[in-house]
């Protein structure tokens, strides 16, 4: 248990340094510190006592409190928050008139979000942060269990006129709506539903706490606090809202205690009287169908200066597919119809493959060299890169709808503060990779922490960006979720990878530094289960095969030979190895699995020009296109083509009657490559990809 001393710095900004708390005399004269450490200790004693969990990641991992934490502007914070890694604590403000350190309640509950983080993982927005956060309330308040109130140690009176930050017995806290301070919804009637607070995650656990206490009532907190942990850690997973939490604390109550217990019938009576109903359970692990195409493997040589596509058995495809060497792992469209990646003058380069006549086109997008890495959306509609600054950005480019100039998005480390502050400690990216949807980027990211005792805390993780909503075909908010938090110490993640047909399922690499040992890992992203694919000496860039019965990854072939690509077999359940890895390429590396099928990765949300597809002919085309516009449309349409960063390069206004829906345009001057022809009348609109050779 580590407690260590923020000197009035804020996780904010960049001056964000760290020092061990010390005494010269062995007086111990700091009361923030004693507080902190010793809540720290009975947070950890009693979920070693109450449920055998050792530590925040039930392994014995390092507990960290840092105190004398300030906000953004340098001024006293009036907010405690775990950001994935530590507990930090302000000193108060207004709303509280102590250090935060000193509440039980309120070290019971930021650690306890550190064990929710490590089992069911709940996702920090809607219903799912919301029952994140009443689990915390919950346990902070069974650690400090003499009544059903937090914070009552060191809130400002004057504020909290109840005397108490949050009331598990009275959610509404002396209130009657938000505007009061303290006021929490006790009933789903009353439920928030805007945007603010993560979706209401701090608001609207005041219902699910309210079901608690009226349980906990019934049973005794005994009995209750055992029935809500075996619910959080064996039945919820991270998108579990509202009616997943009565399906698994029923459960839960049935496996302790049988089907028809007073226990049973306790918890549906508590949820029931806040709102929470009988239904179905949230569906949160939704597989889609697996690309039907003839499969392929991308990969480079060893020493990054060419690229190759062979098939699974080997047979050179492209032997090579391009001789512009390359210092970024390639990323490639669902159809395997566009690879781009970073050459080595750092510009963005784009190869198009046309399978049907196995016609090949490259072209650099940029030049100036400042890119690092590129990874392109599954349906070739957004492109994510990363510049050589390595800095904390992320630019996406709006292949269809944007201006031609990136979003720039801010990499940070999510934490629960109520007021939304974030931590600065990611220094850059590395990998990305766009999920099914295009809306959210998978990343892999490193972290440091000032400090001024010896070596600086550094580690890597990996992180969730959302990034576009397609439902409004914008760019979104940038919000963050980390895939693991409180990472044994010397240890670190990256390089991960979708499978192909399962977006809540990811492989990676883990590094355990002390020991010098490396491992191939799956993760269920849902229900937080891992799985060991393979253990080996060195990076492996792991890549599911298009069934993702199989994965392909980089392996040794011995000290003094050259480098190879492995394929190794998987369970079923897609994240444990099955059986003993078969040599695949020597001196091969990076090896990305493909098919070259067309496929729908989720739910049309495209607005659609009319009831009919658009027809475009010939595809690729060389210099005239015949557009085949739905039968319905007439009037004024705009035609528009944006090439691959999207930059418009083409522009015409048409007038169209009823039954005149063929319009031929002269693209002779474009550019080889791969582009976006939009369709556009009043508010809806089509596009189609093309290319032009």
């Amino acid at each position: 248990i580590w407690t260590i001393n923020a000197q009035n710095t804020s996780p904010a900004n960049n001056n964000f340094n760290v020092v061990h708390v010390s005494s010269s005399n062995n007086g111990w004269n700091n009361p923030k510190a004693i507080s902190a450490h010793y809540n720290g200790g009975e947070a950890y004693e009693y979920f070693l006592n109450t449920f055998n969990r050792n530590s925040i990641n039930g392994q014995g991992g390092n507990i960290i409190s840092i105190i004398n934490v300030a906000d953004e502007n340098g001024g006293n914070m009036d907010n405690a928050f775990w950001n994935g890694a530590a507990m930090f604590y302000g000193n108060g403000n207004q709303a509280f008139t102590s250090p935060l350190s000193k509440a039980l309640d309120v070290a019971g509950h930021e650690m306890s979000h550190g064990v929710i983080q490590t089992t069911a993982n709940l996702e920090y927005q809607g219903e799912s942060g919301a029952l994140n956060e009443s689990f915390a309330d919950i346990f902070g308040a069974m650690i400090d269990r003499n009544d059903w109130k937090l914070g009552e140690d060191i809130v400002n009176t004057n504020i909290f006129t109840t005397g108490a930050l949050r009331d598990l017995q009275n959610p509404n806290n002396g209130g009657n709506s938000l505007n009061d301070a303290g006021y929490q919804p006790d009933h789903v009637d009353d439920q928030f539903m805007g945007s603010q607070d993560n979706g209401g995650v701090h608001i609207n656990s005041g219902i699910t706490n309210k079901a608690y206490y009226l349980f906990a009532t019934a049973i005794g907190k005994d009995k209750a606090e055992q029935i809500y942990y075996r619910a959080l850690v064996n039945y919820l997973v991270k998108s579990s809202r509202f009616v997943d939490l009565r399906i698994a604390v029923i459960q839960a109550a049935t496996d302790l205690h049988g089907a028809n217990s007073a226990e049973v019938n306790a918890a549906k009576d508590a949820l029931s009287a806040v709102g929470i109903g009988e239904g179905s359970g949230t569906p949160t692990q939704v597989d889609v169908g697996e690309n039907e195409g003839e499969e392929f493997i991308l990969l480079s040589d060893s020493g990054l200066e060419q690229l190759y596509i062979f098939t699974p058995g080997a047979d050179a495809v492209f032997n090579p597919l391009t001789s512009i060497g390359l210092i970024s792992k390639p990323s490639i469209t669902d159809d395997g119809s566009t690879i781009v990646y970073v050459d080595d003058a750092k510009n963005i380069q784009r190869i198009t493959i046309d399978w049907n006549t196995s016609s090949v086109n490259q072209q650099a997008l940029t030049t100036g060299g400042i890119w690092r890495n590129v990874a392109i959306s599954k349906d070739g509609t957004k492109l994510a890169a990363l510049t050589d600054d390595f800095d904390e950005k992320v630019l996406v480019f709006d292949l269809v709808n944007g201006d031609g100039y990136p979003e720039e998005f801010d990499l940070y480390t999510p934490t629960t503060a109520t007021d939304g502050q974030q931590a600065e400690q990611v220094q850059y990216a590395d990998i990305l990779e766009f999920d099914f949807t295009g809306e959210w980027i998978m990343y892999d990211a490193f972290n440091k922490i000032e400090s001024s005792f010896g070596n600086d805390i550094e580690y890597w993780d990996i992180g969730f960006m959302r990034v576009y909503e397609n439902t409004t075909n914008s760019f979104d908010d940038g919000f963050i979720i980390k895939l693991f938090s409180g990472l044994p110490e010397n240890t670190n993640v990256a390089n991960p990878t979708f499978s192909k047909n399962s977006d809540y399922i990811i492989a990676l690499d883990y590094v355990d530094e002390f020991n010098n040992e490396y491992s191939i890992l799956g993760v269920n992203t849902e229900t937080g289960d891992v799985g060991t694919i393979y253990n080996h000496t060195q990076l492996g860039y792991p890549n599911y095969s298009v069934s993702d019965e199989q994965i392909v990854f980089d392996d040794e072939n011995g000290i003094f030979d050259p480098p190879l690509l492995s394929i190794i077999n998987l369970q079923n359940n897609k994240i444990q190895g099955a059986g003993n890895p078969t040599p695949y390429i020597d001196n091969g590396q990076w090896g990305i699995w493909f098919a070259n099928g067309e496929r729908v990765l989720t739910d049309s949300k495209e607005i659609l020009l009319g009831s009919d597809p658009i027809a475009i002919y010939p595809n690729p085309v060389t210099d005239n296109l015949t557009i085949t516009l739905p039968s319905q449309v007439a009037g004024e349409v705009l035609l528009e083509v944006f090439d691959m960063v999207g930059k418009s390069v083409f522009s015409k206004k048409i007038n169209l009657t009823i039954g005149d829906n063929v319009e031929n345009i002269d693209v002779n001057e474009l550019n080889s490559g791969t582009y976006f022809l939009k369709i556009t009348r009043d508010d809806d609109y089509q596009t189609v990809k093309m290319t032009k050779f």
